[in-house]
């Protein structure tokens, strides 16, 4: 019986561990769609900085990038501590941070890092 019981558990954890895999990442994971940064695009979503990027301060920087450690990510602080130092605006190829979080700073996925992007594209506003 135990013999029984350990080979039926043996079995479940494999199933578990297994039964998950995936052959590929999905391609709108790994490079998801550039947001558009011309207001008269058809697809132009303006990206703000309160609703949208903030938020992912919030949950994956300030833990860090806090009071004691520059720049300062928290709400209300994060604007005056990227201008201009680590953010060009309308240029995000040459901000320090969209080149730090596209280098894996922050662990922040694909998804992410295009809102960052588009952002700073659309002219990094205190919106």
């Amino acid at each position: 019986m135990k013999k029984l019981l350990q080979i039926v558990l043996v079995s479940s954890l494999s199933l578990l561990c297994f039964s998950c895999y995936y052959d590929e990442i999905p391609e709108h994971i790994l490079n998801p769609p550039e947001i558009p940064t011309d207001p008269g695009d058809p697809g132009y979503v303006e990206i703000k900085l309160s609703s949208d990027i903030q938020p992912l301060f919030t949950a994956n920087c300030i833990g860090c990038h806090g009071e004691n450690r520059d720049p300062n990510l928290k709400e209300g602080n994060s604007y005056d501590a990227l201008i201009p130092t680590y953010v060009t605006a309308n240029d995000a190829n040459n901000s320090r941070l969209f080149n730090m979080v596209n280098d894996g700073h922050g662990g922040l996925n694909a998804e992410q890092i295009e809102l960052i992007k588009a952002w700073i594209n659309q002219g990094a506003l205190d919106n």
